[in-house]
C-alpha cells in the first residue's frame, strides 16, 4: 500500500507550478487527487499486463524445447495455457478505471479507491506467481520432465487469477 501511495506522490510531484496553485481552489484538489488516482490504476493495471506479456516469450521458448526434444505433440494444454494468458491480459488492458469522472452515473469513492489499490496490490503478487509458473515450465521442459500436470496447474492458476480480477470489477460496480 505505501508503494502505491509513493506512486501517487510521484504522479503529484511532477504537476506544473499552475496545477499547485490550482490546489487551493476549494474543492479542486479532491478532484485532481481523484483524477491522479484513476491515473494510477491504469499505469498498474498496465504493469500487470506487460508483466503477463513475458509469459508469452517463455511459453515459445517452452514448445521450441518441446519441439526440439520431439515432445512438442505428447503434451497437451499448451495452446490453452497461451488463450488464458491472452484472456487476463485483454481484460488487464481493457478494465473500468478506479474512479469516475465528474459527470459518470457510477461514482467511485476515496475508500473505494483505496480497496481496489489493495486488491491491485494482491493481484500484483499473484502476476508474478503466475510469472514464476511459467518460468518454471520452461525449466522443466528444458530438463525434459513431464509438464501434463504441471500446464494443468498453470490453467488452475490462470483461472483463478481471471476470477479474482471479475471480483475487482464486481468492487467497482457495487
Amino acid at each position: 500500500m505505501n508503494d502505491l501511495q509513493s506512486k501517487l506522490d510521484q504522479i503529484r510531484s511532477n504537476e506544473s507550478w499552475l496545477e499547485k496553485i490550482k490546489r487551493y481552489i476549494p474543492g479542486y484538489d479532491g478532484y485532481v487527487n481523484r483524477d491522479n488516482s484513476r491515473e494510477l490504476d491504469t499505469l498498474l493495471r498496465s504493469g500487470l499486463a506487460e508483466r503477463l506479456e513475458e509469459n508469452k516469450t517463455k511459453l515459445k521458448n517452452t514448445v521450441s524445447l518441446l519441439s526440439d526434444n520431439g515432445d512438442l505433440f505428447s503434451v497437451s494444454g499448451i495452446d490453452k495455457i497461451d488463450k488464458k494468458n491472452e484472456t487476463v491480459i485483454a481484460k488487464l488492458r481493457s478494465a473500468s478505471r478506479g474512479y469516475s469522472g465528474a459527470f459518470d452515473v457510477i461514482k467511485i469513492k476515496e475508500d473505494k479507491l483505496n480497496q481496489l489499490y489493495q486488491f491491485d496490490g494482491n493481484l500484483l503478487e499473484n502476476a508474478d506467481a503466475l510469472c514464476s509458473k511459467f518460468d518454471e515450465l520452461e525449466k522443466k521442459a528444458a530438463a525434459k520432465e513431464d509438464l501434463k500436470n504441471y500446464i494443468t496447474g498453470i490453467s488452475d492458476s490462470l483461472d483463478e487469477f481471471l476470477k479474482k480480477f471479475t471480483e475487482r470489477e464486481e468492487l467497482l460496480k457495487q
